[in-house]
């Protein structure tokens, strides 16, 4: 009879249900990122623009009765927002843009201000979910447990998960709930009642396709570093060819002559993430009728979904079998 027995044995411990058991592993993950001061003011940062999407629907709803708000609006929405249809249709009934006036202005919290924090902060966390746990080894200490490899992805994917819910999810529930108690009158909410729907939409398009390719690209390296690199260049390589291919076009005839030809923005969406999301959140929010032209943008990001969270499962599977 042997006196040390060092082979494998069945786990005698107490077994979780396979649903709780990722909690276990997110709830490792966001205790040891929660400590980084850096985090802390990333999120206080990125509360701080649903100020302006608050003071626009307020001016908004103001400007139902009053003259001076009512003028302030239109020349937003024929300026910067660049609605001038909108503007037109609030000089005739305010009331009947109330919805899409208050999407639009949620929809470019979602684009502009949370966007590039969602980038950021992914950014900093990402890299260090599994990338770490393959070069410290630390995938051992999880999986010498009864967990399977989906129930370690579903885990690390889910500290993404919180942190992004807290600057996307969160803050525009928020931005709505300030909008109904901004409002002059109750009713609104009859006529938005659909607009926290669409944000965990939004919210959803936009989390798991990014947290899909921000793990994989954490398996590809036990660097962090490269990990990081890969993820910020996605982006800012994505954009600036997305500027290229649909701004040399018009470039090129505006040297040829003067007439302003428009361009076929869409052909080249799919090059770019951020343009590919804006896509989707766009039509998410009705602000896009556009239905053939919204469903490659969709099968893409769900292929990067599918594409990366079974990238990092052969990773594991290929560590464990070793």
């Amino acid at each position: 009879m042997p006196v040390h027995d060092l082979g494998y044995r069945k786990w005698v411990g107490k077994r979780n249900h396979q649903l709780i058991r990722p909690l276990f592993v997110a709830r490792s993950g966001i205790t040891l990122i929660w400590r980084r001061r850096m985090l802390k003011l990333l999120l206080m940062v990125a509360w701080l623009p649903i100020a302006i999407p608050a003071i626009g629907i307020f001016c908004f709803e103001q400007g139902i009765t009053d003259v001076t708000y009512r003028r302030v609006i239109i020349r937003t929405l024929q300026g910067p927002m660049e609605r001038p249809d909108l503007a037109a249709q609030m000089l005739q009934d305010p009331v009947s843009v109330r919805h899409e006036v208050w999407s639009t202005l949620i929809l470019g919290f979602f684009r502009v201000p949370q966007l590039y924090s969602m980038v950021l902060l992914i950014g900093l966390i990402a890299p260090l979910l599994i990338s770490y746990d393959l070069r410290s080894k630390a995938y051992l200490q999880y999986f010498s447990r009864p967990l399977s490899p989906n129930e370690y992805i579903v885990g690390k994917s889910a500290v993404i998960w919180f942190f992004l819910g807290m600057i996307t999810t969160l803050p525009g529930l928020t931005l709505y709930l300030l909008g109904v108690l901004l409002s002059p009158e109750i009713s609104v909410v009859g006529m938005t009642w659909d607009i926290p729907l669409r944000i965990l939409l939004a919210s959803v398009a936009l989390i798991i396709p990014t947290t899909a390719l921000a793990i994989s690209y954490s398996a590809c390296t036990v660097e962090n570093r490269y990990a990081s690199f890969a993820w910020f260049a996605t982006w800012i390589m994505g954009s600036v060819a997305y500027q290229v291919l649909t701004n040399a076009p018009r470039m090129g005839r505006g040297r040829r002559n003067s007439i302003n030809m428009d361009v076929d923005t869409e052909r080249w969406l799919l090059v770019s993430p951020y343009h590919t999301l804006g896509k989707v959140e766009t039509w998410i929010f009705g602000l896009d009728t556009g239905e053939s032209s919204v469903w490659p943008a969709i099968l893409i990001l769900l292929a990067i979904t599918v594409i990366g969270t079974l990238f990092v499962r052969s990773r594991l599977i290929a560590r464990l079998s070793v």
